[in-house]
């Protein structure tokens, strides 16, 4: 008998992902590549986030959109990068608010 893992973790599968499962794919990834920490505010709603190979992209929140360019960006996908600037956003709101 195998054990689980506590955290939940998206499931990858060979069929099409529907929206909300690539999103929480793409979040997960951000939690697991350090999170809000990785994204560095820099203003008008841009922040800079460090990839996995220390590769800097620019990540653009505009409302509830995001634009990163990376390569999943650049063809409109969602990627960890664009998920962690959320999370930073997110969390910088929490401490302001």
């Amino acid at each position: 008998m195998t054990s689980q893992s506590t955290t939940a973790r998206p499931s990858r599968s060979r069929f099409p992902q529907t929206a909300a499962e690539q999103l929480a794919g793409r979040l997960h990834a951000a939690k697991v590549n350090g999170g809000a920490a990785v994204a560095t505010p820099r203003g008008n709603g841009r922040y800079g986030v460090t990839g996995r190979a220390e590769t800097r992209y620019t990540v653009h929140l505009i409302g509830d959109r995001a634009f990163c360019d990376c390569k999943a960006g650049s063809f409109g996908r969602p990627c960890w990068h664009a998920a962690a600037a959320w999370l930073r956003r997110l969390a910088d709101t929490a401490v302001a608010g």
